[in-house]
């Protein structure tokens, strides 16, 4: 994770966050796949840092840079949003004992 978040501007922090926040709205959404859901934080993540990265250069020269460097820290927090959550999955999942349901029931009944 350190190798990713050393890339990562500062100002962009809560980029990643947001992006974490929206994919979970995502997996709530029953008729969005789950299959799309990093390639449409993606394309939201480039978007809003292109968006944050235009704003703070007012010449019309510098905007090859901001849309370059919206582009490279939109991959990077979604990137981080993903990793964020994959980990957060596992932890959660890595405490289980791997009974099904229905062992866990029969446990409370004895």
């Amino acid at each position: 994770m350190e190798q990713i978040t050393q890339y990562i501007q500062a100002d962009y922090a809560i980029l990643a966050a947001v992006l974490y926040c929206l994919g979970r709205a995502l997996k709530v959404v029953k008729r969005f796949p789950n299959q799309y859901i990093p390639l449409a934080l993606t394309a939201c993540g480039i978007a809003l840092a292109c968006l944050s990265a235009v704003s703070r250069y007012g010449d019309f020269a510098n905007w090859a840079a901001a849309l370059f460097e919206g582009l490279v820290q939109g991959i990077l927090c979604t990137g981080l949003a993903v990793y964020l959550n994959e980990v957060l999955s596992h932890r959660t999942h890595s405490g289980s004992t791997g009974k099904k349901d229905e062992d866990k029931d029969e446990d409370k009944k004895e």
